[in-house]
């Protein structure tokens, strides 16, 4: 496994860096309601994996964000409160990249911007309580529009 993998860092970019295309994304005229998701699912996936490998330097290999909730919560309780955001952020995985016949709507999207974002955010704020993270990385703000 490449040190680059094991870069808490370099998780925490680009967990923030899906969460602000997906920002990007919804903006737009009609937006890729998929890929949005998508990406929000990405960035609760790669900040989870900042966290995990912050606390026990080790990647865990998974896009079931349950399983990395779990490690997370072993280091902090807190992170209890994100178990339903996971449960629907998960799938998003597989809809956005495979045909489905589970069309998702403006109001899943939505949805999936807050919880992205809220784990985000939590999870930001634990690493930098050890130390992590940089202050530039900012969340944009998920306008009324969306």
């Amino acid at each position: 496994m490449s040190t680059d993998s094991l870069d808490v860092e370099k998780w925490i970019r680009f967990a923030q860096m899906d969460f602000d295309s997906a920002i990007a994304l919804a903006e737009k005229f009609r937006p890729p309601i998929e890929v949005v998701s998508y990406l929000c699912q990405q960035s609760a996936e790669k900040i989870l994996k900042a966290y995990t490998i912050a606390n026990t330097n080790i990647l865990i290999k998974t896009h079931i964000l349950k399983d990395l909730l779990k490690v997370s919560i072993q280091y902090c309780s807190d992170f209890d409160k994100f178990k339903i955001i996971c449960e629907r952020l998960t799938p998003y995985i597989t809809l956005a990249r495979y045909p489905s016949n589970i069309d998702l709507t403006e109001q899943d999207m939505k949805q999936a911007l807050k919880d992205a974002r809220d784990v985000l955010e939590f999870t930001k704020s634990k690493l930098a309580k050890m130390g992590l993270g940089f202050a530039d990385f900012q969340s944009q703000g998920i306008s009324d529009n969306i």
